[in-house]
């Protein structure tokens, strides 16, 4: 893989103030407001005074990983394109979900203002930094979606326990969590260097997900009288599942060179 190390350090530099900057401003601009709107539906006063600081937490981290890995690219170190990818990965992640609670409780979804512009980082990271081919990019894509929608899934279990304690959320939400872990080692690890065992990784991920995902999709659905938002998550996980059920699909959309015939002769 060659780097354009000049583009990829002032891209991570772009991420680094949006990180850091973007969520100083929008947490101390709206956290007040949040504690007092009230919320549409059951927990989000609870996700929006509690996730909300730790979301924050994630995107300022994201913000310091960019601004070291900036460093990297411009003394052109090894690991530089590595942690850009991981502080993208994270970003993204601190970015997305705490817009649904604000726009549940009738306010503006800021939040994607550190959404977007990192989901175009991301692109042009795995494009024009990294070079990758659309069809390991858009796999890495729909891993790192399925990476959100398990932890918003799981974050969502918790407001419900707190708020109405339903034993099916008590059952399945922490394994919302454990498919989250999967999903974002293989978002990562396709960009860096996809292998085999990040396709068992995904399999276990895409399957738990659907598993304890499918049920709580179904039962918010039947209860809201209309689409929830707990699906979300098991339908990127279903597509996901197609590919890494399939060893040579797999192998052509990730460019790994060690499918199922290496390692049968491994």
């Amino acid at each position: 893989m060659k780097i354009n190390e000049r583009l990829g350090g002032w891209l991570a530099l772009a991420g680094s103030v949006l990180g850091i900057a973007a969520t100083f401003v929008l947490f101390l601009t709206w956290y007040g407001p949040a504690l007092t709107a009230e919320a549409a539906e059951p927990g989000c006063e609870i996700l929006l005074k509690f996730i909300m600081p730790l979301l924050s937490d994630v995107s300022i981290f994201a913000g310091v990983l960019y601004a070291v890995s900036a460093y990297g690219f411009f003394t052109a170190a090894g690991w530089a394109f590595p942690l850009a990818v991981i502080a993208n990965v994270l970003a993204l992640q601190g970015g997305w979900f705490i817009n649904v609670p604000f726009m549940a409780a009738g306010m503006p979804p800021v939040y994607f203002i550190i959404f977007f512009p990192n989901l175009l980082l991301f692109f042009l990271f795995t494009k024009s930094v990294g070079r990758l081919s659309w069809s390991r990019t858009l796999l890495a894509l729909f891993s790192g979606m399925a990476f959100v929608f398990s932890f918003m899934n799981g974050v969502a279990s918790t407001s419900r326990i707190i708020t109405i304690g339903t034993p099916l959320f008590v059952l399945v939400q922490r394994l919302h969590w454990i498919a989250m872990v999967g999903f974002g080692v293989v978002a990562v690890g396709i960009i860096l260097r996809p292998r085999e065992w990040m396709r068992v990784v995904g399999l276990a991920a895409g399957l738990l997900e659907v598993v304890v995902g499918v049920p709580l999709a179904i039962a918010t659905a039947i209860d809201m009288g209309r689409f929830s938002m707990f699906a979300i998550g098991p339908i990127v996980s279903l597509v996901l599942l197609v590919v890494f059920a399939q060893p040579a699909l797999w192998q052509r959309l990730s460019g790994s060179g060690d499918g199922r015939p290496s390692a049968q002769a491994a």
